[in-house]
């Protein structure tokens, strides 16, 4: 570029002062294309970091209900052990007393419809009594078809414990017949030894709890994130639930369920930590294994906390392992989302910085102040995307819960209800929000309450509600029922909610049978 100026002496050209242009824009250039690339990096960790952080949140609200599920089944197999049907059964096993018994447990998979099986194991190992369930309606097994348990791990572990202790095995995929029971059922089982009358041992009663429907949130996971799969492996590397992409098969979901086998190499890097994140030929694989049974036992003894001895519980040492896996091509779409716009304005900026240079420095100056804060922008509008998100998915968690579920505020006001709240207390959806908490207690008892609760609010705590004492609620309709409450508080922005847990046992009495519901 020159300027041509003209003067007494003739014109004169001054040119472009190219070295010192390149002096100052050069360092400046690297700068800028080294902080766009860091930018890139650290965005794209902060997005799979927020990845890994959604998943294991879900990890822990599914394994929540597990464990809120599997503390309701050892109270039904502590039951059933105990009584006189089981006993009279198991002291003369003849045609009569199986009848009866098998008819008990046919009650009780009706009325728990995630129970699998039902069944006596007695001391040598056979089946005497198994109820399945085909097409989710329970059957007695013909007496042809029972098969021998005496290798079977949760027999020799359960069989060995003290009468009145319970057991709780890991969670694996059910195997009938030496073989892996296909579709896979990721099941969770119960048992605690019986004994008859003269106080002799006569094997175990066991409750297959099935936990598909747990899983099938992870599939619902899976299907409205199309950009990575998701999967929950025990300790042993077979999968409980999901299929990576890369082994998905229009014919057949599962190709193999033993993920170990499938994929050695990242199975050996899962086994040596417990959490972490790897890149591999197939897409990126991040991990956290969280271990069940400190989850079960901890909620078994939080509800039990109201008995005078509560019972000796056994639980295998078990984890599950949930991965999230992002494929190469989503690896590779991901990171051109983030590094496109970012390296494109890091060109404008230089584009701007080079014209602005020759004309005023602040100019540019102010540019790249703007580019940051436009930039700053769209990432809080993201992060408020994904907060939304993550807020929805709690929220059909918390609406799939079969427990009565509530959330209620400091003053008392019920902010959020699930349906089998609602459905429990008689009110339409979403009509118990903004509903006081004592209003579903007994009229006489609602001042008192109110003093309880300011008082809880003062010094939360995760406890049962009315413990030592028995609990009734109002429905909308003024029926009373028996009730269970959990307390559970936590804060949210700042401010102190309770999630209230509420188990309607109006159901729970004892039939002619007797048996426990």
């Amino acid at each position: 570029m020159a300027i041509r100026h003209d003067s007494a002496v003739g014109p004169r050209t001054v040119r472009f002062p190219l070295s010192g242009f390149l002096i100052v824009f050069l360092p400046v250039a690297a700068v800028i294309f080294i902080t766009a690339l860091a930018y890139v990096s650290l965005r794209t960790d902060a997005q799979l970091a927020e990845i890994i952080k959604s998943e294991r949140t879900q990890l822990a609200h599914i394994i929540g209900f597990i464990g809120a599920e599997v503390s309701i089944s050892l109270n039904h197999v502590r039951s059933i052990a105990s009584e006189p049907v089981t006993r009279q059964a198991v002291t003369t096993p003849n045609a009569d007393s199986l009848r009866t018994l098998q008819s008990s447990f046919l009650t009780l998979a009706r009325r728990n419809p995630f129970y699998q099986q039902v069944r006596w194991i007695d001391e040598a190992g056979m089946e005497r009594i198994r109820i399945e369930r085909d097409q989710n309606e329970p059957y007695v097994v013909d007496s042809g078809d029972l098969q021998n348990k005496r290798h079977r791990y949760y027999f020799a572990a359960a069989n060995a414990l003290a009468v009145g202790d319970l057991y709780i095995s890991r969670l694996d995929l059910n195997v009938e017949r030496g073989q892996i029971e296909m579709p896979p059922q990721p099941m969770l089982r119960i048992a605690t030894p019986v004994e008859d009358k003269e106080g002799h041992r006569r094997g175990i009663v066991v409750v297959n709890v099935s936990e598909k429907p747990m899983f099938d949130v992870v599939h619902e996971i899976a299907r409205e994130n199309g950009n990575a799969d998701y999967l929950v492996l025990n300790r042993e590397g077979y999968r409980l639930s999901g299929t990576p992409r890369g082994e998905r098969s229009s014919h057949r979901l599962f190709r193999g369920v033993s993920f170990a086998k499938s994929y050695p190499d990242i199975w050996k890097k899962i086994g040596e930590s417990s959490s972490g994140t790897l890149e591999s030929a197939h897409g990126m694989w991040t991990w956290q294994t969280l271990s069940t049974a400190e989850t079960v036992r901890s909620i078994a003894q939080a509800l039990s906390r109201n008995e005078a001895v509560a019972p000796e519980l056994h639980a295998d040492a078990a984890s599950l392992t949930f991965v999230a896996q992002k494929p190469v091509t989503a690896l590779l779409s991901m990171r051109r989302d983030i590094r496109m716009p970012v390296m494109i304005g890091a060109i404008v900026v230089l584009i701007v910085f080079g014209l602005s240079l020759y004309l005023y420095l602040r100019s540019s100056v102010r540019e790249r102040l703007s580019e940051l804060n436009v930039t700053a922008a769209a990432a809080r509008a993201a992060d408020m995307q994904r907060l939304k998100e993550l807020e929805e998915r709690f929220r059909r968690l918390f609406d799939a819960s079969s427990i009565g579920l509530m959330v209620v505020g400091a003053e008392g006001d019920i902010e959020l209800s699930n349906p089998a709240a609602e459905s429990m207390f008689g009110y339409q959806k979403g009509e118990l929000e903004g509903h006081s908490v004592d209003s579903l207690l007994l009229q006489g008892q609602r001042e008192g309450h109110a003093r309880l609760r300011e008082g809880f609010m003062q010094a939360p705590e995760t406890r049962k509600m009315g413990v030592g004492r028995k609990l009734e609620a109002v429905t909308k309709d003024g029926r009373n029922i028996p009730v269970e409450v959990g307390l559970s508080p936590y804060s949210d922005r700042g401010r102190q909610l309770v999630l209230a847990s509420v188990i309607d046992l109006s159901g729970r009495e004892l039939p002619a049978n007797g048996l426990d519901g």
